[in-house]
């Protein structure tokens, strides 16, 4: 059933294209565009994390001049967890430092896509191959507000499949090369292990113990955006 779901888009797109030809000349084979995204856990993983916020910038070279046939490359960060606490720098100081502890995922993406290359409202469909990162992070600011120092706690990174398709639609003109992204992608992310807030424990002789989560990632993640098409 899935699997229906996400052709129907590829069907659309392929009735909606325009019988007519349109000229393409004074454009290049190039898009670039970036996004706002939100992430959300889904099955097992959403139970263990929240959702993540964050952005998204990727590059469409079109095999197709029209735009009809492109290959999409993406990059995406989202943080889905943060813990601020004061802490001294030892027993014997005074002086409290405040440490950020950030838990975040990277995305790198690369896929071809279909989509409708022109009219007020363009639908668009792609399946890709991502590789997930999951980073926890910390950081020591001072009183000055400087970050001192930052140190990755845990890492670990899994395969994901990714199905994704929206809608884009030109700002000003129907021929504007400047449009407004709307985007779903579903991530079938693999086994990964991770971290939340209070995943990290503090002792008092200065040392750390890590308590990791382990599950299958899925995720749904929301995109807005714009996407610029570069001229000739």
């Amino acid at each position: 059933m899935q699997r229906s779901l996400f052709l129907l888009p590829f069907v659309f797109i392929a009735a909606a294209v325009p019988a007519a030809a349109q000229s393409f000349d004074l454009l290049s084979r190039f898009s670039v565009g970036g996004s706002f995204v939100v992430s959300q856990p889904k099955d097992e993983f959403s139970h263990n994390v929240g959702n993540g916020y964050g952005g998204q910038g990727g590059v469409m070279f079109h095999l197709l001049r029209s735009g009809l046939v492109n290959l999409r490359f993406d990059v995406s960060g989202v943080v889905y967890d943060k813990e601020e606490k004061l802490v001294p720098l030892s027993e014997t100081e005074r002086i409290l430092f405040e440490v950020t502890t950030t838990n975040s995922i990277i995305t790198f993406t690369a896929g071809p896509e279909i989509a409708r290359p022109a009219g007020r409202v363009r639908p668009y469909a792609n399946v890709g191959y991502s590789r997930l990162l999951f980073r926890t992070t910390s950081s020591l600011k001072g009183t000055s507000d400087e970050v001192d120092t930052t140190t990755t706690n845990y890492s670990d990174s899994t395969d994901a499949w990714v199905y994704s398709g929206g809608v884009r639609i030109p700002l000003g003109s129907v021929e504007s090369p400047l449009t407004l992204d709307l985007g779903l992608r579903y991530y079938r992310g693999g086994e990964a292990s991770y971290l939340r807030e209070g995943s990290i424990r503090d002792h008092f002789d200065g040392s750390i113990s890590i308590t990791p989560l382990s599950s299958r990632t899925p995720m749904l993640m929301y995109a807005v955006g714009i996407q610029f098409r570069i001229p000739r």
